[in-house]
C-alpha cells in the first residue's frame, strides 16, 4: 500500500471504532453530568475561589472517564468472545491499518488518565506516580479481560496505554505550567 492509501485506511479504522463506541461516550458523559450535579449540590463552597467545587468537578470528570473506560474495555464486548495472551512485544504495530488503529486508539484512550489523575490528586503530580498508576490500571484491565474473556491480554496494550498516560501527563504539566504562570502574572 502507498502511504496515502495506508493513512486513509488507518483513519477509516479509527473513525469506525470511535463510532462503534460512541454510545459509551454518551453513557460516560451522562455519569459525568450526574456526578457533577451531585457534587455541586452536595458540597458547600468554603474558602476563596471555590476550591472545593473545583475539586468535586475534577473528581466527577475522572469518574465519568473511568466509566467510559469500563464501557469501552469491558461492557462493549460479549463475555467469552475473546481470549488468550499475546506476550510478543509490539506484535500489533505494523500488522496493517487495523492493527495500527488499535495501537493508536490504546494510546489515545489513556491520555485523559494522564491529564486527569494529577489534576484531581496533588499526590499524583509526580510523573512516576501517575505513570505507575497508568501501568497498574492497564495491567488490571488486561487481567480482567483475560479472566472474563472480554479481550485479548496483550503486552502491546500495556505499553501503548502507558505511553498514553505519559503523553497525558506531559499535557497536564504544560497546561499546569501555563495556568500557574498566568495566575502569578494576574496576581501582580
Amino acid at each position: 500500500l502507498k502511504l496515502g492509501q495506508y493513512a486513509e485506511q488507518l483513519i477509516r479504522c479509527v473513525i469506525q471504532d470511535v463510532a462503534d463506541v460512541g454510545k459509551y461516550f454518551f453513557a460516560g458523559l451522562a455519569v459525568f453530568l450526574a456526578a457533577g450535579i451531585f457534587s455541586a449540590l452536595a458540597v458547600k463552597v468554603r474558602g476563596e475561589n471555590g476550591k472545593r467545587i473545583k475539586g468535586c468537578l475534577g473528581t466527577a470528570v475522572m469518574a465519568g472517564y473511568l466509566c467510559m473506560l469500563l464501557f469501552i474495555t469491558f461492557l462493549s464486548r460479549e463475555p467469552g468472545s475473546r481470549g488468550g495472551i499475546d506476550w510478543i512485544l509490539l506484535s500489533t504495530l505494523g500488522s496493517g491499518p487495523r492493527g495500527d488503529a488499535f495501537v493508536l486508539e490504546n494510546v489515545l484512550l489513556f491520555i485523559p488518565f494522564g491529564v486527569l489523575l494529577p489534576a484531581v490528586s496533588v499526590k499524583m503530580r509526580r510523573f512516576g506516580r501517575t505513570f505507575g498508576e497508568g501501568c497498574i490500571l492497564s495491567l488490571f484491565i488486561e487481567c480482567c479481560q483475560f479472566i472474563t474473556k472480554r479481550g485479548y491480554a496483550q503486552t502491546d496494550d500495556v505499553i501503548t496505554n502507558a505511553l498514553g498516560t505519559a503523553l497525558g501527563y506531559l499535557c497536564f504539566r504544560i497546561f499546569f505550567h501555563f495556568f500557574t504562570k498566568k495566575a502569578v502574572e494576574n496576581g501582580r
